[in-house]
């Protein structure tokens, strides 16, 4: 089973797509035919030979074959092999149907599994008469299954005619860790990281601890572990998963309560899985006292692996649900009997000292207030486990399940053992409300024990912000005492998952991400916020729950992933090295924005590179007919091999090239007192917003070489190392009017440019806006062609709206500041809202739906300062798209690729406001490089379609269910890490200054020329 963030797997509630890895042992074994017998059988179980194991679709086995009909979503069959198979030979399992309708999902089973790993899972397949999948890991096979993700009442079916399973037996050399590199725990419990107390743990799987391999990673590496499964009331309950189960009668505090039977041995709780993992750690602990691993309870309350017949009479969900005083005293018993089985007198001491902390309630914030049952419409309560609707609160009504438990948890636990709350999309800043009030209700209750937030920590590298981090675990650790990191892992970018970039780019990319965090989180600890520990969700890369589909804690894709810090041949990631030696890791791809160049000014974003000799900077602006590049250099002695070469590589293919390449000698450029300054053009066509090139910077100073980006210094041949550069809009400027929202076009809009909304993420719609001002508001009238409206999302950002973000002090922040806004207006006028001052009596809209499409005007009140002419205002806009359906598809936007402007203000446009005169309208009237919107051109080259990312919500992970696609208020994607090379320093800063002051600017930036071993970036905003 895989684990997932807080995501159960379990037979009724899988969906994934995997990509499949054979053992990792025999991946990395070279076998000459010459030398080894090649022992390579095909063995075929006809449909006769293959019997039901399990099974809650309809099933029947006529003329030879198994007919299948999946009446609901996650309805599946499982069938027993008349024989066992060692799962480290298989090298495929092939499944031969027909007469198919829908799509089908194959599993193979391990023995005694109750639900397939999700690595030995793929799901979603159609089309062919013949699927294979490649299974991994230890043990033994002996079922293999098929299942449906399709909605109810899909129709969908299929007939099985026979399965074949290719083993290949050939001897294998045994896979070996790397034992001469430093231990990781090691660097996250030093004296200048998190601590010698701190937890570095990881997340195991009860199938993972037969792998003596992977055991020894996390015997050398870690010092605690999360079971990812074993300690959830589903597995507790014995995954019973019918629609009830059988019960007695015990004696609880004094009274008779039923309660359910769940094995064969009469047991009301079943905790073999999880004592088997716990005997694991024992046995190790006792071998070394001085190295022991301890353990997070993982978890006690839980919407979604919790099933339902708990929360009905009799246990049975034909029945109606109990009553509170009922659901109180099954609750109390619940929590008492978990702590007795480890912490009572049965325990007779066995356990003492091995939990350092246990979960007592899981993700149960939606949005900004408490998890309700009846936060996705599309789901029933009556499936026997929730992805979203939570049972808890169709009992109780209210936040009193919660109180209670931390009541019962504090209760029957040893006052050394800790308790928390814990859940994903924690850096959201409309959910951080949520979880900061739950954590404040729980702290003023009484008898109620709370000493610590889990942060999930289920990031993504498009849109992970180190700066939104700190933000949000300042304000968990002010709240709830300390914070940890629980479920700590990140998706991977939408440009690997698509196949546009390479595992070894992607992996420099996600070490960097990892390095950011650590850095943050060794900086909080350092300035008197407790960070406590860091548990990486998983161990080898194959076993990640990532790799399967669901949309429970924050959500997976089914794409391929490489989030952890080893890979399926047990050896150490660059994600490792991030925390115990980051020089070791190869340069960061830089993302540059290069500003459209409106007049003769050059405005944009200055970036600054240096060495112990030589320090520059450059201003990158487009324009249609290519790029320009203002580079200044700080040199005071003249040398005839001084020069500055741009180097552009057009597709930003990031590999073999032969570049556009332009060089201004010193001799050819401007001299100014210290050094020179160059404007160098680069022809190109074909430009547009959205678009990406690479390009680099390179300085010689007396012959020796400085740049920006590649610092391996191989730009003649190779674009692998250049900075990802995305053209962006210029500076526009809003003209002074007041106009009345009635969503009519009066004559003063006339007087505005129309903003063509041209970075398309999926969307199937065009849009403009244009912007007005005065001395209250801010002005905004948008025009969208959509030709299905539709609002049924349970989320407001999946319904057809528009949503305006706000900096009214331009400050281009990493996170929200009190001045940043964003207002959401769907197409029937409907309001929601993210930031502090971003509230219902600071807006005033208008919406009209037109023949194709729908039209919103709006007055937005300025909150933070009193606006005057040549002000500039950080703005953007975006549209979001849904279908038929009610999903959102896409988005459309302005500045914006990332979709990150529900965290950060760094991506969002700027306009300048001008004065009422009409010839105050931007001199520029014409676009280049942006499509006219009534095209419908949504080509954005170089990224993917985003709508099915994760990046809306930091978090996730458990072992293969589903998890809620977001409840944070947009997608998410990119924010990129700092490149790191020795004696070598970076800065960038937005400069709306001439050429001249750029250049002051840059000898004024305060830029050390001290030596230094790493890379340095920073912004800086004018």
């Amino acid at each position: 089973m895989k684990q997932g963030a807080c995501i159960a797997v379990c037979s009724t509630m899988l969906a994934t797509g995997v990509t499949q890895l054979i053992p990792a042992y025999q991946a990395q074994s070279l076998v000459f035919a010459d030398e080894v017998q090649q022992n390579i059988k095909k063995t075929t179980y006809t449909a006769d030979q293959l019997e039901v194991d399990w099974g809650n679709a309809s099933y029947e086995r006529t003329d030879g074959v198994w007919k299948v009909t999946f009446n609901n979503q996650y309805d599946q069959v499982k069938w027993r092999l008349p024989e066992t198979i060692d799962m480290s030979t298989v090298k495929s399992v092939t499944f031969n149907v027909k007469d198919q309708k829908g799509s089908v999902s194959l599993k193979v089973y391990k023995r005694e599994q109750t639900e397939a790993d999700g690595a030995n899972t793929q799901y979603g397949l159609t089309g062919k008469e013949e699927y294979s999948i490649s299974p991994t890991g230890e043990g033994d096979m002996e079922a293999v299954g098929l299942m449906t993700t399709d909605d109810t009442g899909s129709g969908s079916a299929i007939s099985l005619v026979s399965v074949t399973v290719e083993t290949d037996t050939t001897p294998q050399a045994p896979p070996e860790i790397e034992q001469d590199i430093e231990d990781w725990k090691d660097s996250v419990t030093s004296n200048d990281a998190l601590g010698k107390d701190a937890i570095a743990g990881t997340g195991i799987m009860l199938s993972e601890i037969t792998d003596d391999t992977l055991m020894k990673l996390v015997e050398k590496h870690f010092n605690a572990v999360t079971f990812g499964n074993e300690l959830k009331p589903d597995a507790l309950f014995n995954y019973q998963l019918e629609k009830s189960v059988k019960t007695k009668t015990v004696q609880f505090d004094g009274q008779d309560l039923e309660v359910p039977v769940v094995n064969d041995a009469g047991d009301s709780l079943d905790f073999s899985r999880a004592d088997a993992m716990v005997d694991k750690i024992l046995e190790w602990n006792a071998a070394h006292p001085d190295r022991k691993i301890r353990i997070r309870g993982h978890v006690l309350v839980w919407h979604s692996q919790t099933q339902e017949w708990f929360f009905h009479e009799n246990y049975d969900i034909s029945k109606p649900y109990v009553d509170k005083e009922t659901m109180n005293r099954r609750l109390e018993w619940y929590i008492s009997s978990v702590f007795d089985h480890y912490f009572g007198e049965a325990a007779n001491g066995k356990y003492d000292g091995l939990f350092y902390g246990w979960d007592v309630v899981n993700e149960a914030v939606i949005g900004n207030t408490y998890r309700t049952d009846t936060v996705s419409p599309a789901e029933s309560l009556d499936e026997i486990r929730h992805g979203n609707n939570s049972s808890w609160w169709h009992v109780y009504k209210s936040n009193e399940f919660i109180i209670n438990a931390f009541k019962y948890a504090n209760k029957y636990a040893p006052s050394d053992v800790e308790l928390y709350y814990n859940d994903f999309g924690e850096t959201d800043n409309i959910k951080s409300e949520g979880i900061i009030k739950l954590i404040s209700d729980v702290k003023s209750a009484q008898g109620t024990r709370l000493d610590a937030f889990g942060m999930q920590a289920h990031y993504s590298v498009d849109s992970f912000s180190a700066a939104q981090f700190k933000t949000v675990a300042k304000k968990y650790a002010e709240a709830a005492g300390k914070v940890q990191l629980t479920e700590l892992d990140f998706q991977a970018s939408a440009a690997y998952k698509s196949g546009a970039a390479s595992k070894e780019s992607e992996y420099t990319k996600m070490a960097y991400c990892h390095k950011q965090l650590f850095d943050a989180a060794k900086d909080l600890k350092k300035n008197g916020t407790n960070v406590a520990g860091i548990t990486v969700w998983g161990v080898i890369e194959p076993n990640s729950w990532l790799h399967s589909q669901s949309n429970v804690g924050g959500g997976a894709d089914g794409s391929k992933q490489c989030p952890l810090l080893f890979d399926g041949k047990y050896k150490a990631k660059p994600a490792y090295w991030a925390y115990v030696d980051a020089t070791k890791l190869e340069p960061l791809i830089q993302d540059i924005v290069v500003a459209e160049q409106k007049g003769d000014t050059m405005s944009g974003t200055e970036y600054s590179f240096s060495d112990d000799d030589t320090q520059a900077a450059f201003i990158p602006t487009w324009d249609k007919d290519g790029l320009n590049v203002l580079v200044s250099v700080k040199d005071a002695t003249i040398n005839d091999t001084d020069e500055v070469t741009v180097y552009v590589d057009e597709t930003n293919s990031a590999g073999d090239v032969t570049p556009v390449k332009k060089t201004v000698k010193r001799s050819e450029a401007q001299a100014v007192d210290g050094g020179y300054r160059a404007t160098i053009k680069v022809p190109m066509t074909d430009l547009k917003v959205a678009k990406t090139i690479g390009m680099d910077v390179k300085v010689m100073n007396n012959d020796k070489a400085v740049s920006f980006n590649d610092l391996k210094e191989m730009q003649e041949t190779s674009s692998k190392y250049y900075a990802k550069a995305t053209l962006k809009p210029g500076i526009e400027k809003a003209t002074k009017a007041t106009v009345k929202i009635d969503g009519e076009a009066d004559s003063e809009w006339d007087k505005a440019v129309a903003i063509p909304l041209t970075i398309n993420l999926g969307a199937k719609v065009t849009a403009d806006a244009k912007v007005l001002w005065d001395d209250e508001n801010l002005y905004v009238y948008a025009t969208v062609k959509d030709p299905v409206l539709n609002k049924d999302g349970g989320e407001a950002y999946q319904q057809d709206s528009l949503e305006v973000f706000i900096d009214e002090n331009n400050a281009k922040t990493e996170s929200y500041d009190d001045d940043d806004k964003q207002y959401r207006i769907n197409y029937e006028n409907e309001h929601s809202f993210n930031g502090k001052k971003c509230l219902e009596e600071n807006v005033q809209s208008a919406a009209k739906v037109t023949g194709d499409g729908y039209v919103i005007e709006a007055a937005f009140k300025w909150t933070d300062i009193k606006p005057k002419k040549g002000d500039r205002i950080g703005l953007e806009f975006q549209i979001n798209d849904a279908d038929a359906s009610g999903a959102r598809i896409g988005t459309l936007s302005w500045n914006d690729e990332t979709g990150m402007g529900w965290s950060k203000s760094s991506v969002y446009g700027t306009i300048e406001l001008a004065a009422e005169a009409k010839d105050e309208v931007s001199d520029d009237n014409s676009k280049p490089g942006t499509d006219d919107p009534s095209t419908g051109n949504t080509e954005k080259p170089g990224t993917n379609n985003s709508s099915t990312g994760n990046t809306e919500k930091p978090g996730t992970g458990k072992p293969a269910i589903n998890k809620p696609s977001a409840d944070k208020p947009a997608t998410g994607s990119t924010n990129k890490p700092l490149a790191n090379k020795p004696a070598a320093k970076k800065a960038a800063k937005t400069s709306d200054q001439s050429a001249t002051a750029a250049f002051i600017v840059l000898f004024l930036a305060g830029v050390s020329m001290a030596g230094t071993s790493r890379l340095r970036r920073s912004r800086k905003q004018s």
